[in-house]
């Protein structure tokens, strides 16, 4: 009795890795780009005081740098769909403000937790898709910011309370349940009590058969009639979505244009091949407070007499500093680390920029190659640009995720083909495109197009009449 109790205490015990300062500060500034990075070293620079700059005037002439030119990137007022009408954008402009997903989620969730767990808000909300499903396990989040399960499972029920309902949902069954019980509780319910429930019975019990339209399986198992299912299925096309962000996407695309960015990383050319600069804020613009290293040393030879409040004032400054310093030296030799994986893999697309010599990878390539987590490339990449040897900016997202590389397709098939008078329809980019060997639909191409500011066939005839 006594070694059954004992091996049960031992099952129990559990050490969970802690992630350190260090950890916690490089993957933060990762996420960075230039901009950010330099809004974070000065709000540091006053926080700390053990922290200084080497050159203050180097901080000030990088700050009001002149920014370069974009590309995947069109001036207009409006975008559409070839096979709409054209004068929709602008009641929907007009009728709601432009406002993003996320920012819209996050508003919410700030009134509705603690401010302790507002990190791990934000990072669910930005580990939100473009269809507004949640890309993060909480397994990994709860191990990145070192907090207990329970913690971020509230943080993510807060979440798929959010609105849009489904919002925060990690798949399709998800999705439509948080959308039935949005409707139960809504404050004038208007739905059949009766349809939601035997919806929601369908949704759990039933959704093996139902997501594979096993309709006689199904009403077996459930003893549906005919006519209910039938009630059911009209009731989910008509009343739920797929995406909870699907509604969303047009207010993406009636943003105002965004700023010009500057470069993250720009790619140099010469005859001797090609040379890396990481752009920004470096770690040899900071050092640590002379003034505070000298108590500190004074403070190990007992030299001066400090009561418990300064001491810990003197080394927690110091210890913060030299974890700041170590953790942007970190993320320049990460990116310089991706970057040279990228560079030998994509060598042809960075001196041409023709999307066409884009080379197929993953995160994970680059993780093996680097041997760093795919989660540390994800942080990296992320939010940044890269300038090619020719002026031309693009997304370092761009190597991982087909989209962009078939929305620079687009771009040269209406650069080549198009002349005056002459505008290739959403189905005839289609065909180009599958003359090159890529085969996707006409509405995807719509897709990629809007999702990339590339405008529609009747809004590129007029910015060409309008000049």
């Amino acid at each position: 009795m006594m070694n059954r109790v004992r091996t049960t205490a031992q099952a129990q015990t559990r050490v969970a890795p802690q992630a350190s300062a260090g950890l916690k500060t490089l993957a933060r500034l990762l996420t960075l780009n230039n901009e950010e990075l330099l809004k974070v070293i000065e709000q540091e620079l006053e926080e700390n005081p053990a922290l200084e700059l080497v050159d203050e005037e180097r901080v000030r002439v990088a700050a009001s740098a002149a920014p370069t030119i974009l590309s995947l990137d069109y001036d207009s007022g409006g975008r559409d769909s070839d096979e709409g009408d054209h004068d929709d954008w602008l009641e929907m402009c007009c009728a709601a403000p432009a406002l993003d997903l996320k920012s819209h989620v996050l508003g919410q969730l700030r009134l509705s937790i603690a401010p302790e767990l507002l990190p791990i808000a934000e990072y669910m909300v930005e580990s939100l898709d473009e269809r507004g499903y949640l890309q993060a396990d909480v397994e990994e989040i709860a191990l990145q910011w070192n907090a207990p399960l329970e913690a971020v499972e509230h943080v993510l029920a807060q979440l798929q309370r959010c609105d849009p309902p489904g919002v925060g949902a990690r798949n399709l069954q998800e999705c439509l349940l948080l959308q039935i019980e949005s409707l139960r509780y809504a404050p004038r319910p208007s739905y059949d009590p009766e349809l939601l429930s035997l919806t929601h019975e369908v949704l759990t019990k039933g959704w093996h058969d139902f997501s594979r339209g096993h309709w006689d399986s199904l009403q077996r198992r459930l003893r549906l009639g005919a006519d209910a299912l039938e009630a059911v299925k009209r009731f989910i096309r008509s009343e739920l979505q797929p995406y909870p962000a699907g509604d969303w996407e047009w207010h993406e695309m009636l943003h105002e244009p965004s700023p010009v960015q500057e470069p993250d990383i720009i790619i140099h050319a010469s005859q001797q091949g090609i040379r890396i600069e990481i752009c920004g804020a470096h770690y040899e613009w900071l050092r640590l407070s002379p003034a505070y290293l000298e108590q500190a040393t004074r403070l190990t030879q007992n030299a001066l007499r400090f009561n418990a409040d300064e001491r810990d004032h003197i080394q927690h400054y110091l210890s913060r500093a030299r974890i700041f310093i170590q953790a942007l030296q970190q993320r320049l030799q990460t990116l310089k680390r991706i970057m040279e994986v990228i560079a030998q893999r994509q060598y042809g697309f960075l001196m041409t920029s023709d999307a066409r010599f884009l080379q197929p990878m993953t995160r994970v390539e680059v993780a093996q190659a680097t041997g760093l987590h795919r989660s540390t490339i994800g942080r990296a990449v992320r939010n940044k640009w890269l300038q090619l040897p020719n002026g031309v900016m693009v997304p370092l997202e761009v190597f991982f995720d087909a989209s962009y590389r078939t929305a620079l397709l687009i771009e040269q098939i209406l650069h080549t083909h198009e002349g005056a008078g002459k505008r290739l329809t959403d189905a005839e980019i289609a065909e180009k495109l599958a003359e090159m060997g890529i085969e996707i639909a006409r509405r995807t191409v719509a897709k990629y197009r809007q999702r990339h500011n590339i405008l529609s066939s009747h809004w590129r005839e007029r910015q060409r009449l309008v000049g």
